[in-house]
């Protein structure tokens, strides 16, 4: 089996716990924080809490797709749900914020369901976050010709493409 990786070399640097308010979307309450403090890249170390609604996406098969998977349509999950981890990238793409968020969350029967959530789709009913600026790396999502999808792309400060490993 090969290995292949595009990664850069970096630091952290802010931190920023916050608590996300009643009707806040989680995704747009993570980039106005990174906004507000001046964050260009973050991680997202820590997010728990609960959502009034959801929506999101998974993987499903498609045999016509280059890489043989596409995204479900839009799963839209009715609340309260108790969103029980949440983690992912802030990125950029095209100049604003593109944040890839992943989360898995439970119903009120203890159902659990899950995927890559969606911006403007999930008002909190409150959410504790925890970011760490990323320092020497651009996180950006951009298109990639080798999956025909929108994908992570780490870019050192510096350097023109990422760095790579190819075994």
């Amino acid at each position: 089996m090969s290995v292949r990786v595009n990664y850069g070399i970096g630091s952290f640097g802010k931190v920023v716990s916050a608590r996300l308010l009643m009707g806040t979307d989680i995704i747009e309450g993570m980039e106005a924080l990174c906004e507000e403090n001046h964050i260009e890249s973050a991680t997202i170390v820590s997010c728990i809490g609960s959502l009034q609604k959801s929506s999101f996406v998974y993987l499903v098969p498609d045999e016509t797709s280059q890489i043989n998977v596409s995204f479900s349509d839009v799963i839209k999950k009715e609340g309260p749900l108790e969103l029980i981890q949440g983690s992912g990238v802030v990125c950029k793409r095209d100049g604003g914020y593109e944040t890839h968020f992943h989360g898995s969350m439970s119903d009120q029967w203890g159902v659990v369901s899950g995927g890559h959530l969606m911006k403007s789709g999930n008002p909190v009913i409150t959410a504790d976050i925890v970011l760490a600026e990323v320092q020497g790396i651009q996180h950006f999502r951009k298109f990639d010709e080798e999956t025909g999808h929108v994908q992570f792309y780490p870019l050192e400060h510096g350097l023109q493409q990422p760095r790579k490993i190819e075994k």
